[in-house]
């Protein structure tokens, strides 16, 4: 999921090796990785990928549901096995899309950040009064922008979902919407962090501009 024209510079990035490089190419080379890592279609695959686990735990759930109905065990145990085939098929692309997108975004989001910083810390540029608005203001970007909101998001839904999974234990809710609440919740979490931790790791590399 990183385009071929940006695998050079991630590659070097990772092998430390772009000291040898001007500031002038590491910039060039921070501006391809990052427009790499923001690029729309990776948001959305990334909301497709959420939209598509989300839907695959809550079929899991009514088969969970089914199951513990326990009216015709041998019926249920048939029909419950065919709607978990239906979840898989929801949930098995998604959740590969998911750490697809978050492997290949973990390494694009690093090599943006060791381009961003090669020239301060190597001592080739020195940081500039407009730097200390472009360290403190990145995350409004474009780019990252979009991805803090749906993290946000993502967060604040991972939280209302566990509330609603511990709410179900103390009351004794059927077990499938404990598993229900409980797999939003693990979702949802997982996709606040993965994304708010690439955006984090571009802000730290833009950190080397600081004046101070």
């Amino acid at each position: 999921m990183i385009l071929p024209a940006t695998l050079p510079d991630v590659l070097e990035a990772e092998a430390g090796t772009g000291a040898r490089l001007g500031a002038i190419d590491a910039d060039a080379a921070a501006e391809r990785t990052r427009a790499d890592y923001g690029r729309t279609s990776r948001w959305a695959l990334g909301l497709l990928g959420t939209a598509g686990a989300a839907v695959a735990v809550l079929i899991t759930s009514f088969a969970i549901e089914v199951l513990a109905s326990g009216a015709d065990p041998l019926g249920d145990a048939v029909f419950a096995a065919f709607v978990i085939l239906v979840a898989a098929a929801f949930g098995v692309p998604s959740i590969v899309l998911l750490v697809g997108l978050h492997r290949s975004g973990r390494r694009l989001a690093r090599a943006a950040a060791y381009w961003a910083e090669l020239p301060y810390a190597h001592g080739r540029r020195a940081p500039g009064r407009g730097d200390w608005f472009a360290v403190r203001f990145a995350g409004y970007s474009g780019d990252l922008l979009p991805r803090l909101i749906t993290s946000s998001l993502a967060g604040l839904a991972a939280v209302f979902a566990a509330s609603a999974a511990i709410r179900a234990l103390v009351i004794a809710a059927p077990v499938s919407q404990t598993a229900l609440w409980a797999g939003w919740a693990v979702l949802f979490a997982c996709v606040c962090c993965g994304q708010f931790g690439g955006v984090q790791r571009i802000q730290n590399g833009l950190l080397a501009r600081e004046p101070a």
